[in-house]
């Protein structure tokens, strides 16, 4: 059983599994792009970023920078910020799977004057290989549109904006809450994103807006990756430098125990020289 358990340890904190896996996610994020490109952004979500395989390859990918970064420990002190890369890069991918299981993307169409709180989720048309309204979903509020207009570029019958007036219909907020959603400029209420999409012009005369809306519940994470994945790299340019002379390497006195050196991994580093290449520097 512990042979067992020592092979599942090597496996995921190996270096050349992180290359196969970095190897796979660029043919993976090329097909997505290439996807988005030719057919839709909503169609290369849900061919690509929102599958099974693609959630497989970043937890394996999560695992192995985990056990990559406990293989080399513990750590000296001037290391500090290469450890925060490894954290940041974990808050990434936590925020990417966060968004691809219980994020959503889809349609609302109101007509002027009316109130709605549904909205339908994007599914893929295989037919055409694009989205379209599919499962349906309900808001935590409502969302009255009071007018929808259209302004058109002079002597023209092109349309050069369009925009959606809306008051947020929320009975547990007594605050009124009106905006102008246009195109860059979205409605953004308890974590829901609520952007212009279209329009639809009805036989009767009327128009009826069409609103996208969308719930990242990965966005946090996602910033507080984003931020400190960048003060992390000013460490490393600059921090880091002093954290050496403030503290210099010693055999064991100024390492930071993260996570203490078991017999197996003092054999590996021992007969392993591609271990102090790839270690941290």
């Amino acid at each position: 059983m512990e042979k067992i358990l020592d092979r599942i340890w090597l496996f995921f904190s190996s270096v050349k599994l992180t290359i196969v896996l970095l190897f796979i996610f660029g043919i993976a994020m090329g097909y997505g792009t290439w996807v988005e490109t030719v057919y839709s952004n909503g169609a290369a979500r849900i061919l690509v970023y929102r599958t099974w395989w693609f959630d497989l390859m970043t937890i394996l990918l999560a695992l192995n920078l985990i056990g990559c970064t406990l293989r080399r420990a513990p750590y000296y002190v001037h290391q500090i910020p290469w450890l925060l890369t490894h954290v940041a890069l974990l808050l990434i991918m936590a925020a990417s799977l966060i968004t691809n299981r219980y994020g959503m993307q889809g349609q609302m169409v109101i007509l002027e004057g009316d109130t709605e709180n549904r909205f339908g989720l994007e599914q893929l048309d295989f037919e055409n290989w694009d989205t379209m309204i599919g499962e349906e979903r309900t808001l935590p509020f409502g969302v009255h549109c009071v007018s929808f207009d259209q302004v058109m570029y002079p002597g023209t019958g092109m349309t050069s904006l369009f925009k959606s007036h809306v008051i947020v219909d929320d009975p547990g907020n007594p605050e009124t809450i009106e905006w102008d959603v246009i195109l860059n400029h979205p409605l953004v209420y308890k974590g829901y994103k609520i952007s212009q999409a279209s329009w639809i012009d009805l036989p009767d005369g009327r128009q009826a807006t069409v609103l996208g809306v969308s719930f990242d519940p990965g966005i946090p994470y996602m910033y507080a990756g984003g931020i400190l994945l960048v003060l992390s790299m000013v460490g490393i340019i600059f921090l880091k430098p002093w954290l050496k002379k403030k503290f210099p390497p010693t055999p064991r006195g100024d390492r930071i125990p993260l996570a203490e050196e078991t017999e197996m991994t003092m054999e590996l580093m021992e007969e392993t020289p591609s271990n102090k290449e790839g270690a941290l520097v």
